[in-house]
């Protein structure tokens, strides 16, 4: 189950989530409308149990102690609530023992902290508001109360050289975090749906700020290094690099992402929020108003921009380090998917892209830097 809280403090410029002033009048109307979309959602389903939970934005660490309890009271009477993995998203700056104290009561068993960067001249570049000082406090207080950490990092930002994307990584190890994330810079040109939620300069302010940054960003080259760089650093310091863009400690692997990257079946509560469900993709509007006419007429998710299952199973598989089995992928999706995949990916064998074990195919390191052009030979002719 992924939960949507779409509000923060400021709007970082690089970021494309469905995201919203915390300050916004709609916030209560928000949170009513989101614990009607639960309840709806959990009954016609038959009260399921949630296998996994992650609250993501946004920044749900803004949420006051009382609007946390509210969501948990929500969660529980409509599902059978036992995650056996439960994931808060936080801003470094943002969290405090009450807020805390409400989350772990709600069942919270992990905190993904959105650090992006442990330096002064990072942040500045990403235009974040928190400080490089902020997050040492926070793994300590998810620390006291047992909760593990994941920390977000963001690679490639406008003047990053080697030398400052080693720091990062130093600092970050240095917090002995469960889990990493490293995530190339992307810096989205078409407008989103969710700038609507934003007043003031909008787009234009946005567009700007994504144009100049573009021009500064390192070239491809450059990050491809960076990336290498990361693999090699995060490696020596033994953690597990089981996803394209991630890595865990032992046993530390995010149940719940890893069902996103299996294709299973999850629904997502909120605005922005997509699902899949028997086999459909869903989604909520991102921009709050269209969200809450739908979510307050008791209408359901509009459905989303239709996609090939056996394609999408293929490439989702290969981003793990378990890589697609052609054996189960045919149960799943029928021999003809899996013979299609085989003759895809069979038509990269010498460019060292790929690597097989028995009817097994994963991504080499160059397949990773290169995992584009991988997955466009699994589209259908």
């Amino acid at each position: 189950m992924y939960v949507h809280i779409p509000f923060c403090a400021a709007r970082c410029p690089y970021c494309d989530f469905a995201t919203a002033p915390a300050t916004t009048r709609l916030r209560a109307r928000y949170l009513a409308a989101l614990a009607a979309e639960i309840g709806r959602e959990g009954a016609a389903l038959g009260r399921p149990r949630a296998r996994t939970l992650f609250v993501g934005g946004g920044t749900p660490s803004l949420l006051e102690p009382d609007e946390v309890d509210a969501l948990a009271a929500a969660l529980r009477g409509a599902f059978a609530f036992r995650p056996l993995e439960a994931t808060v998203e936080a801003n470094p700056a943002t969290l405090d023992r009450a807020r805390l104290g409400a989350w772990k009561r709600l069942g919270i068993t992990r905190l993904s902290l959105g650090a992006q960067s442990l330096s002064a001249e990072g942040l500045q570049a990403l235009g974040r508001t928190h400080q490089p000082g902020d997050v040492a406090p926070a793994v300590a207080a998810a620390r006291s109360l047992g909760l593990a950490v994941a920390i977000d990092l963001i690679f490639g930002w406008p003047g990053q050289t080697a030398e400052l994307w080693a720091a990062d990584l130093a600092a970050a190890q240095a917090l002995a975090p469960d889990h990493l994330s490293c995530y190339p810079l992307e810096l989205e040109t078409e407008r989103e749906e969710a700038d609507a939620n934003w007043p003031g300069g909008g787009w234009p302010v946005v567009a700007r700020w994504r144009a100049r940054a573009a021009a500064a960003v390192p070239d491809e080259d450059a990050v491809a290094s960076l990336y290498e760089q990361a693999e090699r650093t995060l490696r020596r310091g033994g953690f597990r690099h089981y996803e394209i863009a991630n890595w865990a400690r032992p046993r530390r692997r995010s149940r719940h992402n890893l069902a996103y990257w299996r294709n299973d079946e999850w629904i997502g509560l909120g605005a922005g929020a997509h699902s899949h469900l028997g086999g459909f993709r869903s989604r909520n509007p991102a921009a709050l108003t269209a969200y809450l006419a739908r979510a307050e007429a008791g209408l359901g998710r509009l459905a989303a921009e239709r996609v090939d299952e056996a394609v999408d199973g293929a490439i989702l598989a290969l981003r793990l380090d378990e890589g697609l089995a052609l054996d189960r992928h045919a149960a799943r999706f029928g021999r003809v998917a899996a013979d299609r995949a085989r003759r895809g990916l069979r038509s990269l064998d010498g460019t060292g892209l790929v690597r097989w074990s028995g009817e097994t195919a994963r991504l080499t390191p160059r397949g990773r830097l290169l995992a584009t052009e991988v997955f466009l030979r699994l589209l259908p002719d």
